[in-house]
């Protein structure tokens, strides 16, 4: 594992081993997909290798670049508590990695474990398929049917020594947060439709201007709850 450095100091610091994450992947017929690249290709086995689709000149993870293979420190950063369509997976990263406040972004990593989404567990033959699908594509690698199971016996690392503490993620209270925020919005648009027509057509253009900026601002406020409930992993390296 490698922890970058400011160009301008002195060559990064070489840590032996192999570093724990966590992250999502779809569960198609071939093997694990990342979610947001499914195109991609599922991950290989054993090993999985970062390619950056942007720019071919440099080797992922690169600084300045979003390349690299993605995963968290604590299993909370990656909405493990839903869990009901996409596999949740621990990784463990190897090679050069960029290291974030959250997570990271790393050359090569490989599926250390697996806990499939809860439409599997209530369907036992969909879930015995799936799991005859991850033996054969990844060999050794244990399928849990219980979330916490696959974290009590993968817990997150005590990454203190390397300057990172490694903390349940408060992404949970910020989807809560734009959940009731939406909510409060929605009631408050369609409250329009019971208010007399009379009193829609005594509104003056002042007040109009204020029910605009007020809508302005519940939008500007869901899309910032809804950037800090979806944090990526390695956009601050430390």
């Amino acid at each position: 594992m490698t922890l970058p450095a400011d160009p301008a100091a002195e060559p990064p610091a070489l840590v032996p081993g192999e570093l724990r994450g966590y992250r999502r992947f779809r569960l198609a017929e071939d093997g694990l997909r990342p979610p947001v690249h499914v195109a991609a290709g599922p991950w290989d086995w054993p090993v999985e290798r970062a390619r950056c689709a942007v720019d071919d000149a440099h080797v992922p993870p690169a600084r300045g670049c979003g390349c690299g293979l993605y995963g968290w420190y604590h299993p909370t950063s990656t909405g493990l508590g839903t869990g009901w369509g996409d596999v949740t997976a621990v990784v463990a990263a190897r090679g050069r990695i960029v290291l974030g406040d959250s997570g990271f972004r790393a050359a090569a990593a490989r599926v250390q474990a697996v806990s499939l989404p809860h439409r599997a567990r209530l369907a036992p033959r969909r879930r015995r398929r799936w799991e005859r699908l991850l033996a054969e594509r990844y060999p050794g690698v244990p399928v849990y049917r219980s979330r916490r199971r696959m974290l009590r016996r993968h817990p997150p690392q005590d990454l203190s020594a390397l300057g990172i503490a490694v903390r349940p993620s408060a992404a949970a209270r910020y989807r809560w947060a734009a959940l009731l925020l939406w909510l409060g919005g929605v009631l408050a648009l369609c409250s329009v439709a019971v208010v007399p027509r009379p009193v829609l057509v005594g509104i003056d253009s002042a007040q109009w201007l204020g029910v605009l900026a007020g809508f302005v601002l519940w939008q500007a406020a869901l899309g910032w709850l809804v950037s800090r409930a979806s944090p990526l992993p390695g956009q601050a390296p430390r």
